[in-house]
């Protein structure tokens, strides 16, 4: 099986609910299930964030429901949407949606169901004006026809480039919860691997990440200090089978 990961990027008055993820950029949402027929689309969204950004989300859902206006990726109606709030907790919600559209040009669900057919598996994130997609896909002959139909029909404000093309990993849960993990922090996190920090040598250093992100660098060291304690915590917890604590020999230090 092959990997497509793509990103759709938006200008801001593009889309209602990507402006939120733009005004609040530690806004995140991870849609690990998506399920897309020739009538609907099926997703099931977990969406985690600051009070603020969360509370504003609640508002955001029932005025992109009613509204008449909204449209789809690649410009249709959307002509039914329907929501339910599974889960709510601090930091976080689980959001359960339903979608139809009509016309010829269908959003991105929609042209990979069509051209993949049954067992089409997908994956997609939010963050800022970013909407990332991850496709499991049989061959590459598919992911093209599927990348030309988007490119051709992506509505105005849209605009979309291709990540990556491989071989598929890390499509399987591997059971770690972000929860209890502060969305700044996680958002710092995510930013220093997309920025090549863990990489050898460095692309970008502390400073040069916290200047993209308009925050202090003290903040910004100390939210992926923090982040990274909770990531090795719950590393070592897992490899020792839930315990943090290690007893060493004072003599031989093993």
């Amino acid at each position: 099986m092959r990997e497509f990961v793509f990103t759709v990027e938006y200008e801001r008055g593009a889309d209602d609910l990507m402006d939120l993820f733009i005004e609040f950029p530690d806004l995140h949402a991870r849609t690990p299930s998506i399920h897309a027929t020739a009538d609907a689309v099926w997703k099931l969204t977990r969406v985690t964030g600051p009070d603020e950004a969360l509370a504003a989300f609640d508002d955001r859902l029932p005025e992109v429901s009613r509204c008449v206006d909204v449209v789809g990726m690649c410009g249709c109606p959307v002509v039914e949407w329907e929501y339910e709030v599974l889960s709510s907790t601090p930091g976080s919600r689980i959001v359960y949606s339903c979608q139809r559209e009509s016309g010829d040009a269908r959003s991105i669900p929609y042209v990979a169901a069509k051209h993949v057919g049954d067992g089409l598996l997908m994956q997609a994130e939010r963050r800022g004006n970013r909407y990332r997609w991850r496709l499991l896909i049989g061959d590459d002959d598919t992911v093209s026809a599927i990348y030309e139909e988007l490119r051709e029909g992506l509505r105005a404000g849209l605009s979309i480039s291709v990540d990556r093309l491989g071989d598929a990993s890390g499509w399987v849960d591997d059971g770690v919860e972000t929860d209890d993990l502060v969305p700044e922090q996680q958002a710092a996190l995510e930013a220093a691997v997309a920025s090549g920090y863990y990489e050898t040598p460095r692309r970008m250093s502390v400073q040069e990440i916290a200047e993209a992100l308009d925050v202090p660098t003290s903040t910004f060291q100390y939210r992926l200090t923090r982040a990274e304690a909770w990531l090795a915590t719950r590393f070592v917890s897992r490899a020792l089978g839930g315990r943090t604590s290690v007893e060493v020999d004072a003599e031989t230090g093993v």
